[in-house]
């Protein structure tokens, strides 16, 4: 089905002024190539890429939101960068003050601590300046903001700023003939940043001593299982390993790198360190006293604290190091001497030097301090919050960058397929009562009302563009608002007897009333938009009720089947977050259509209610993506899938925002080499490591 052009969905008068005031429409829809491959015309950096040289400050205005196709590539090694771009690294350079420690006799020379083969990173814009402080902020008493979840997180493999799986940690790997067995290949040379070596070795305590020891992980991970079995893990030396799976697994180089799968804890476990507080190596008594000190009673929780990215004692080999454990009124995070990538000019990255995040109150507080252009790089902001970022855009010396995510979508509506009212679940099954109840519904009317623009009318669709086509018209499948063709619908199906009032009765002659239950959560309007819902389909005869129900009471009842109707926001996967790993998409559990059918499949019938053949069909197609080595005929599977959905509407859908808004970076005129369009909300795809400072 021929998709849509996205600029075609921008609808409303917001996002045009907003597009206008950012200088910038529709991001140029543009090929990249995959990372090492020919590009055709690279981009060449504004300053000399003699090895070892750093650039100048840049005098040119930074491009908007948008404005500029990613330029920035990542080349697994300097022999492919070369070959690539036809610069040759002859030498290394680093930090001035990684320089002085080099000189006192406090660090190795920099070619000692770097890898055989260094990642090199062709910056977006040009080779960088070192040093500067990035300004950010976080909300709250949160542990961790985009820094210490992402940014500082290096995964064995990782997806390149155009979107391919490429290696990371792991230079290379190659699977067997029936994708049953992969061997990656650990790059070797690459430092913890107490200057120990990352091998294998910790790699396997990880599974070993973490994924293996029931205390600190009960339940594996389902991503790392074929068949219903575990995978097998073996090291073949300090700088190779093997996982085996029961079934064929083509698309796990894909999760290692992917949003959903534990995917730095791999290369997130540093056993020298580690090994002092796991009972497989330590004495426990030394264990518990440190417990008792730290505060912890469970051994456990007291390890996993070890673990994380915020402890400043656990050695990392990202580019980034904690100073202090958090909360704390500022958390700081300072360069890593040891990190293994290198800009194409031979320079050790990261060029900025210190990472300071001010915590505030609230999203209020964030918003006057980026007006103000006291922050370089801010999001989550909240759309509600665009048109004020639009105006003070020249005030506050700022401009916008879009990224990718799944779409949400708002007020989907869900029906209880296992309800033990035999009228209902008689209707709730019939698929064409469910299109009918879609038609019904005044999809544009609900953007003008509810949200003034920033969404769009859909049922829930995936991320716009390759591969998935969230924009095409299968999404907008039962999306009209046809009225009479509603009417017509009900009739066909026998709901054509109607009570003194005008509502249609069941097919057994009773009242038919639909009881929604609207969660106050996520999102908080969704009992707003079912009052909407409520008043279209009394215009076609079906009345309904409308009850408000707290986030957690929502949760809980509707997964008790305790719901008759219920509404929330979904997903349905895109962007980095592959389709395969959505519950909703593949009716994994957690399904928030039919919780029973979910189970029902997850226990082999043991529990549950067995659910029609299309659903069934949805865990088929996944377990053959999963299996498929070819990108082409997986995306071709999973349109299978979206037409399935399209077709059974298992949940209604109503609106989907726009991905680039709902994930848009506010980013300070003086940071550079970001991109103006990042292929992931997260924006570690971009390399912040390579983002500098131009003062």
């Amino acid at each position: 089905m021929k998709p849509r052009n996205p600029i075609l969905y921008l609808t409303s008068a917001l996002l045009v002024v907003i597009l206008i005031l950012a200088g910038c429409g529709a991001p140029e829809e543009t090929t990249q190539p995959a990372a090492g491959g020919d590009s055709g015309e690279a981009a060449a950096p504004a300053t000399d890429t003699q090895s070892g040289a750093m650039g100048a400050i840049l005098t040119d205005a930074p491009a908007d939101a948008g404005e500029r196709p990613v330029q920035m590539q990542v080349f697994n090694t300097p022999a492919e960068a070369e070959a690539a771009t036809g610069q040759a690294i002859s030498t290394y350079g680093e930090a001035p003050e990684l320089a002085e420690r080099v000189a006192a006799g406090e660090l190795p020379p920099v070619e000692e601590r770097l890898p055989a083969n260094p990642i090199v990173v062709q910056p977006e814009e040009a080779v960088g300046k070192y040093g500067g402080t990035l300004r950010k902020t976080i909300t709250g008493q949160v542990p961790r903001d985009e820094v210490g979840n992402w940014w500082v997180a290096e995964s064995l493999t990782v997806h390149s700023p155009q979107g391919d799986i490429i290696p990371n940690v792991a230079e290379s790997w190659e699977w067997s003939d029936d994708y049953k067995v992969l061997t990656l290949n650990i790059r070797q040379g690459i430092r913890w940043s107490d200057g120990e070596p990352f091998t294998a070795n910790d790699i396997r305590f990880w599974w070993e001593d973490v994924v293996l020891n029931t205390e600190l992980t009960p339940a594996p991970p389902t991503l790392l299982t074929r068949g219903g079995e575990l995978a097998q893990f073996t090291m073949v030396d300090d700088y190779t390993i093997q996982i085996s799976f029961s079934e064929p697994y083509a698309l796990f180089t894909t999760y290692l790198g992917s949003w959903g799968f534990p995917r730095s804890l791999p290369t997130q476990h540093p056993r020298h360190y580690l090994e002092q507080f796991h009972p497989n190596y330590a004495d426990m008594e030394s264990i518990e006293a440190a417990m008792e000190e730290d505060g912890f009673d469970s051994w456990a929780d007291f390890f996993n604290e070890k673990v994380t990215t915020t402890n400043p004692d656990r050695p990392t080999i990202g580019a980034w190091i904690p100073t202090a454990a958090p909360p704390n009124p500022v958390e700081v995070f300072v360069r890593n001497p040891y990190y293994w990538k290198v800009d194409a000019a031979g320079n050790q990255l990261p060029y900025i030097g210190e990472i300071r995040s001010t915590r505030v109150a609230d999203v209020e507080a964030a918003l006057l301090k980026t007006i103000a252009g006291e922050l370089d790089f801010v999001r989550a902001l909240g759309q509600s919050n665009l048109p004020i970022l639009s105006d003070n855009k020249e005030g506050g010396d700022y401009r916008f960058a879009y990224a990718d995510w799944m779409p949400n979508a708002y007020g989907n509506i869900m029906f209880n397929f296992t309800t033990s009212d035999p009228v209902k679940n008689e209707l709730y099954n019939n698929k064409q009562f469910r299109q009918a109840l879609s038609v019904a519904i005044d999809r544009d009317e609900i953007v003008k009302l509810i949200y003034k623009g920033g969404v769009f009318a859909s049922q829930i669709a995936p991320l716009r563009g390759e591969p998935y086509y969230g924009e095409s018209d299968l999404f907008q499948s039962w999306a009209q608002f046809d009225p009479d063709l509603a009417n017509q619908m009900l009739d066909e199906i026998g709901l054509t007897e109607r009570d003194t009032n005008g509502f249609r009765l069941g097919p057994d002659g009773n009242e038919l009333l639909l009881n929604i239950a609207a969660t106050t959560a996520w999102p908080p309007e969704t009992a707003e938009l079912m009052e909407l819902v409520k008043g279209y389909w009394e215009e076609v005869g079906i009345r309904a009720t409308v009850t408000p129900e707290a986030g957690e009471l929502w949760s809980t009842r509707h997964n008790a089947g305790e719901h008759d109707v219920a509404a929330r926001g979904a997903h349905f996967g895109g962007g980095p977050v592959h389709p395969t790993l959505n519950s909703n998409t593949f009716a994994l559990a957690g399904w928030q259509w039919a919780p029973d059918w979910a189970l029902w499949m997850d226990t082999n019938g043991e529990q549950g209610a067995e659910p029609p053949s299309e659903v069934k069909r949805l865990r088929e197609i996944r377990e053959q993506i999963l299996a498929e080595p070819s990108e082409e005929v997986r995306n071709t599977l999973m349109q299978e899938v979206f037409e399935i959905h399209m077709d059974n509407l298992w949940s209604i859908g109503l609106v989907v925002d726009d991905p680039r808004f709902g994930q848009l970076a506010v980013v300070h005129n003086r940071l550079r080499n970001v991109v103006t369009h990042s292929i992931s909300g997260e924006w570690y795809p971009t390399v912040p490591q390579q983002w500098f400072i131009n003062e």
